[in-house]
């Protein structure tokens, strides 16, 4: 709304500064043409300096009130820079905001099937215990390979999350810290304690 009034005004000024430059000089034109009928001499001669000096005069007041308009725009101008520069600023966080929740996302998932391969583990654990029954696939392969996908997609999840706010951070360096890849990293050590606290039980 503010860089409409400001275009309004300017567009005003301009038509202003139009009008007034027609009026005056037509004034003018028609006292110069006046006198240069009417008058003689000494006379013209001095009604035709006095033109010219209200000409100059007239002259002197257009280039002030162009001066002031060159400064408008040089303000509007400087304004939308800053503009600018604020939304390209919240754009950049809005990424780095976005890469935060995708990673957030792949560590809730990671840690959903970390807890979900030990918890397989154990609960199978107890019920196949009286069981002599040799099985391939046992409770404990199956929660290591859960507590491993865990783990391997998180490490995934975590270098790409890297790699693109390595690029960000490139492009805009007051982005700030990312907070969700320490989570990520203290969840993968985690998981990698499960994942040895299963492998080596027995």
């Amino acid at each position: 709304m503010v860089e409409e009034e400001n275009s309004n005004t300017l567009s005003n000024g301009k038509n202003l500064e139009n009008e007034k430059t027609t009026d005056v000089q037509k004034k003018i034109e028609d006292k110069v043409a006046g006198d240069e009928r009417s008058l003689k001499g000494e006379v013209l001669s001095g009604e035709l300096s006095k033109d010219r000096t209200h000409m100059s005069e007239h002259r002197t007041r257009m280039s002030e009130h162009r001066t002031g308009l060159s400064e408008h725009r040089t303000q509007l101008s400087e304004r939308r820079t800053g503009m600018s520069t604020t939304r390209t600023g919240m754009s950049y966080q809005r990424t780095a905001l976005s890469y935060e929740r995708t990673l957030m996302s792949w560590v809730r998932t990671a840690t959903s099937m970390i807890t979900f391969g030990f918890t397989i583990y154990k609960f199978f654990e107890e019920v196949q215990k009286e069981s002599t029954e040799p099985r391939f696939f046992t409770p404990r392969l199956v929660g290591l390979l859960m507590i491993s996908f865990g783990m391997l997609s998180l490490l995934l999840a975590q270098v790409q999350h890297q790699i693109a706010y390595k690029k960000l951070k490139k492009d805009y360096p007051q982005i700030q810290r990312s907070l969700s890849s320490l989570l990520g990293a203290l969840i993968l050590l985690f998981g990698l304690l499960l994942f040895f606290v299963a492998l080596f039980r027995q």
